[in-house]
């Protein structure tokens, strides 16, 4: 995988070619990993903690793209403060801080399971975001974040507006009505 197919994530999850999660921008976070990684190889120490805040980031990132894609997906809005939560995550200085932003708030995590089972697109979704918690590796978080890519060009985005558009249908005429 590489940094663009995590910004490509995050843009289809975001729906817009800028979206405003991180500030140095996706890339960034994908490449800053990378380096840490070779970093990791040849020294001790603090390019340890280096490359864990680094991994975290980039988890938080991707998981960012699946609870977004999500929102898109479902009129939960007690879910959109998960969403909230992991922004807030992916600002942190430390993976320490990672850590105090998430346990504070770890109730919100509840409302992502309230109805899902409703919309497939949306249960596979959260399945995505419920292994990207669960991953160990870079090459796990690449792995993700190819099955999100194959997710995200199979939904059918608009369908939820489509179903949306019919309920604010106009109403018949009356004297049209009567006509009959």
């Amino acid at each position: 995988m590489s940094a663009k197919s995590f910004e490509l994530l995050l843009q289809t999850a975001f729906d817009t070619d800028t979206p405003n999660v991180i500030a140095e921008g996706a890339p960034a976070v994908y490449q800053e990993l990378e380096r840490a990684l070779r970093m990791a190889q040849t020294a001790k120490g603090d390019s340890r903690d280096n490359l864990n805040f680094r991994f975290e980031r980039l988890r938080l990132g991707i998981a960012i793209a699946f609870v977004k894609a999500f929102l898109r997906l479902a009129d939960n809005e007690k879910s959109q403060e998960v969403l909230e939560v992991l922004q807030d995550a992916i600002k942190a200085k430390s993976t320490q801080e990672i850590d105090k932003v998430v346990q504070k708030r770890i109730a919100a995590f509840d409302h992502l399971y309230h109805e899902i089972f409703v919309n497939p697109a949306r249960e596979e979704i959260l399945h995505l975001f419920e292994r990207t918690l669960d991953a160990g590796s870079k090459e796990e978080l690449d792995e993700l974040i190819f099955e999100g890519l194959e997710l995200f060009a199979q939904i059918d985005w608009d369908a939820q507006h489509s179903e949306e558009d019919d309920d604010e249908l106009p109403p018949l005429d009356e004297d049209f009505l009567k006509s009959l």
